[in-house]
């Protein structure tokens, strides 16, 4: 398998080989480096960003896993436990969970915040696996059985907005050590540029320094909006950094 920055390689000799520098590229260029810049200043500054640059009908592609397919309130977990605020499309659980559910044990681990940092919950692992869990629904304890399959999340404007209000300011990029952009790549005939970036951080688990490569890809309409983006990060080096082993 090819790597990162092998791929961001063929990517630029390609891109470069087909496109010549327009005023209008520069500008998709600008745009795209400082949404990247603004996901680490603020939490203001990213609200800014996306509120203010990206189409209505825009959408942020996430990384594709194994898993149920859910999110929810991390920041709020020691108040209101783990519960359901967003399912997504299509996911394992798409038909099995509601809005508001309540997580209350994954295969037989009480789900609280020190089992949700240490990743002994069985969300994730194999695909095809049924995972059992116990739900509160409208102050109703009920069972529910799932498996695991590929999830491929996909954000909305108004999706991103909302979990980035939920999002503490004040513990906004606390643990960053530093980020740059390291090259940007633009195909102005289909509005495209793709961004490399590096950053590190102190994981607040381990208390070790993890570093990675990101590889951001914008996609823009005729009126210059963000109409998606999407990240390709190096995931397993994290983990692999911040002393986590992959058995499977």
């Amino acid at each position: 398998m090819k790597s990162l920055i092998s791929i961001m390689a063929s990517l630029a000799i390609v891109l470069t080989s087909c496109t010549s520098p327009t005023s209008e590229s520069n500008e998709f260029e600008e745009l795209a480096k400082s949404w990247i810049m603004s996901s680490y200043e603020s939490k203001e500054a990213a609200y800014n960003m996306v509120s203010e640059n990206m189409s209505d009908v825009g959408k942020n592609i996430g990384s594709r896993y194994i898993g149920f397919g859910f999110n929810y309130n991390a920041d709020a977990v020691e108040t209101d436990g783990m519960v359901v605020s967003n399912i997504i499309e299509n996911g394992p659980a798409s038909s099995v969970l509601k809005l508001g559910d309540k997580f209350i044990s994954v295969n037989g681990i009480e789900v609280n915040k020190e089992t949700i940092d240490n990743g002994q919950l069985s969300f994730r692992g194999k695909p095809g696996e049924a995972v059992e869990a116990v739900i509160m629904r409208n102050d109703e304890s009920m069972s529910i059985s799932v498996e695991r399959g590929i999830v491929e999340p996909t954000y909305s404007k108004e999706q991103i907005l909302e979990n980035i209000s939920e999002a503490d300011a004040a513990e906004w990029g606390k643990n960053n050590l530093g980020y740059e952009i390291r090259e940007i790549v633009a195909d102005n005939a289909k509005r495209i540029v793709y961004v490399k970036s590096w950053d590190k951080y102190l994981d607040e688990f381990s208390g070790l320094e993890a570093e990675s490569i990101t590889l951001t890809r914008f996609e823009f309409d005729q009126m210059g909006k963000v109409l998606s983006v999407g990240n390709m990060t190096e995931n397993e080096l994290l983990l692999r950094q911040t002393g986590w082993s992959i058995t499977r």
